[in-house]
């Protein structure tokens, strides 16, 4: 099988999911996407296919945003995953677009919501609207706890899945 993991930081994917990745490489081909950090090496080192992305964690040009739509979309095309998975806000709602796209089945994990979503105002209301946009195909959506679920439940941006 062929799995492609999409996420902002390498430190989160080695620190918090290592294990994860050593069983997954054992029998599977396990691609990873995200920007080149610290942990570059030891990643690679597990067995996983690194494709080094651009992506400011912080940023909201429109334009810039919309292009890293379409390089996950380059990178699916290109690699054929038989599953996503992704984590962090960005790659949870642009991959999950490219996927949704593509008709790629994802997984999205929600390890917390972020100051976008939190704090009420323009950019919740926006930042809502796309999570909406970027889970509505996924097959599941975890949460790491029970308050961002709730909220995400009360926003109407998942439903039972």
């Amino acid at each position: 099988m062929r799995i492609l993991i999409v996420s902002n930081a390498d430190i989160g994917l080695y620190k918090f999911r290592k294990e994860l990745l050593e069983e997954l490489v054992k029998e599977n081909e396990v691609y990873i996407a995200l920007p080149k950090g610290q942990f570059y090496e030891e990643l690679v080192a597990i067995g996983c296919r690194y494709i080094v992305t651009k992506l400011n964690r912080h940023g909201t040009n429109p334009v810039k945003e919309m292009k890293v739509i379409c390089l996950y979309r380059r990178i699916i095309k290109e690699i054929k995953p038989n599953i996503v998975f992704t984590y962090t806000i960005k790659p949870n709602i642009y991959a999950g677009m490219a996927c949704a796209s593509l008709k790629v089945p994802y997984v999205a994990n929600i390890t917390g919501l972020g100051t976008a979503v939190e704090n009420p105002g323009l950019m919740q209301f926006v930042t809502v609207n796309l999570y909406k946009y970027g889970l509505r195909r996924a097959q599941k959506v975890f949460f790491q706890n029970i308050e961002n679920r709730d909220f995400m439940i009360d926003k109407g941006i998942v439903k039972g899945k």
